[in-house]
């Protein structure tokens, strides 16, 4: 099987299970019992770190995202409403039962309404017409202009049928059983360094990836333009980018580097038809439920992350999203925002640590990783 660097057969192959492994049985029990409370108590502590930006929205526009319960955008959504006071619509879609975003979704609103700031979130299929079509009717009635962020992540996780199957190096992690995340807060979870297999995608994969992430932003905003609440030359429609290196052999071998690519596509083409500022909004890899499931991704952030706080350039998730507002900051007309910069110019070290990991060096190369508070 073809791999991305020479084969060390020192570290053993292991399966990389969906949120780490965690029990489907015991996930519905600890989520019923914990989740709402993990979830308000993740928000207090959020709110009371929040610092205002400064934005240029109106008081009759909102910000509608495709995505909001997890990840980067929660932590958008979070930061627009309770510090910069903008209202913000997410439809977004979690299992009732088995996903954290409901709850996050919730604590949201319920704090929101308690403020007197309008958020919604919609737990449903982002990519149906019937979605968006409801969606706009309710948002005509209450503003008078919408800007779009485009956050799904979703699809395949293999490689292309042309490049073949491959090995990766990575970390085996659990997840945290409430926030299913990767868990880097103790090394009891650290449980080894490894090898991943990545297969191949099917034609149905790849096609899916593509309707997935390539379709979202064109589809809302078709909506939105035909109900006048995508404003030429006031609207922005965004999306979240990640800049991928050309031999990335899990993202760039396989349909995530080419939805990415339609989804840049998508930019052009609804600048160019409706009259939006468009924008890529370029993060870094972060530690979120979509990075720990994708092979490597956890070594590419861990060791990534070791760099960034030796350099003292590590930015969490909600530092990230207090800089995504520089994306609408008065004055601001460009068309890419990049977070990722020092990122970017950690990856040659990433590579050169990531050969020599081993079982015998592995905690050293992510001490100041696990149990860092700041993460």
């Amino acid at each position: 099987m073809p791999h991305d660097e020479d084969f060390d057969p020192s570290l053993a192959c292991f399966e990389k299970l969906p949120l780490g492994g965690l029990d489907r049985r015991a996930l519905l029990s600890t989520l019923a019992e914990k989740g709402a409370s993990t979830a308000a108590a993740d928000l207090a502590a959020h709110r009371k770190r929040l610092t205002k930006a400064g934005t240029a929205f109106g008081k009759d526009a909102c910000v509608l995202m495709l995505g909001g319960s997890n990840g980067i955008l929660k932590a958008v959504a979070t930061q627009l409403l309770f510090a910069e006071g903008v209202p913000v619509y997410c439809v977004h879609r979690d299992s009732e039962q088995l996903q954290i975003g409901v709850h996050h979704a919730r604590a949201i609103t319920t704090a929101a309404r308690d403020a007197g700031i309008f958020a919604e979130f919609r737990n449903e299929d982002a990519l149906r017409p019937e979605t968006a079509a409801t969606v706009v009717d309710l948002l005509k009635d209450k503003f008078r202009v919408v800007h779009l962020i485009d956050g799904i992540a979703s699809g395949s996780l293999k490689r292309l049928p042309e490049n073949g199957p491959a090995r990766v190096r990575d970390l085996d992690v659990a997840f945290d059983p409430v926030r299913q995340i990767p868990d880097f807060s103790r090394w009891e979870s650290i449980r080894k360094p490894g090898w991943v297999e990545v297969g191949v995608a099917t034609p149905a994969e790849i096609e899916r990836t593509h309707k997935m992430m390539g379709s979202g932003a064109w589809i809302w905003s078709e909506a939105l333009a035909a109900a006048g609440l995508l404003v030429r030359g006031e609207s922005t429609v965004s999306f979240c980018d990640y800049d991928y290196e050309p031999d990335d052999p899990v993202y760039a071998m396989g349909p995530l580097a080419s939805a990415k690519n339609l989804q840049r596509q998508r930019m052009a083409d609804i600048r160019d038809k409706f009259g939006a500022r468009t924008m890529r909004l370029c993060y870094p890899v972060m530690n979120t439920t979509a990075i720990g499931a994708i092979p490597g991704g956890c070594i590419m952030y861990a060791l990534t992350t070791e760099i960034l706080l030796e350099r003292g350039k590590y930015r969490n998730l909600e530092q990230l999203a207090l800089d995504s507002m520089a994306a609408w900051a008065p004055g601001f007309s460009g068309d890419e925002v990049r977070f990722d910069r020092p990122y970017q110019e950690a990856l040659a070290e990433f590579h050169v640590r990531k050969r020599t990991l081993s079982m015998d060096n592995y905690k050293q190369l992510i001490s100041r990783v696990v149990g860092n508070p700041a993460l």
